[in-house]
């Protein structure tokens, strides 16, 4: 299995979706304009340009000491309710990614864990609103007891068999897992400082 960066759940991509009217620093309206080949909106008056950004995230495979990886059941309120997906999350503006990782874990699995490294870093065009890059993860628990939280109504260990037959939220999760079973993971270690200062 190879190892995939870009995954596009819609035909829109974010950038094609314009987010505001006005201007935030001076009230003008907004023109579109293209700027180093992307469309963008630009104030004609004060030079604003509201550039569309990728939303950073995190997922983390988290394993088992048997090889099994821990998925969750999206609730049914949030985009794709009722599919599963790693455990992971947005980055929050005062958090490092591998703050993040320990909070959305703590959050939707009640576990604490161990970050090994980094796998992957995915580009997810989600809809027309939704474009996130995402770092994702590899660890193992720590501590804690299993119990879903926050976006998580259930949990549950997979093998590679049972891999076969998730309905998966989204694409990048999918391919990830089946990379990890098929033995194709490769761990950029991470700043162990990083770890230690959050224990």
């Amino acid at each position: 299995m190879d190892l995939v960066q870009v995954f596009s759940n819609s035909g829109d991509l974010a950038g094609n979706n314009r987010r505001l009217h006005f201007c935030p620093q001076c009230g003008q309206r907004l023109h579109q304009k293209t700027l180093a080949k992307f469309e963008r909106q630009r104030c004609d008056r004060c030079a604003f340009v509201h550039y569309l950004n990728p939303h950073p995230g995190i997922t983390i495979i988290i394993r088992s000491r048997e090889g099994k990886v821990l998925i969750g059941r999206r609730s049914e309120r949030s985009r794709y309710g009722g599919r599963w997906c790693l455990p992971g999350g947005y980055i929050e503006y005062e958090e490092s990614f591998i703050d993040t990782a320990h909070r959305e874990v703590a959050e939707e699995t009640g576990l604490k864990i161990r970050i090994d490294g980094i796998v992957n870093v995915v580009s997810n065009h989600l809809d027309d609103l939704h474009h996130t890059l995402v770092v994702v993860l590899t660890g193992q628990q720590s501590g804690g007891i299993l119990r879903p939280g926050d976006d998580l109504t259930a949990l549950r260990w997979i093998d590679g068999e049972q891999h076969k037959e998730i309905g998966y939220a989204f694409e990048a999760d999918r391919s990830i897992v089946d990379c990890y079973f098929a033995g194709n993971i490769k761990i950029l270690p991470i700043d162990p400082g990083a770890e230690q200062r959050l224990a």
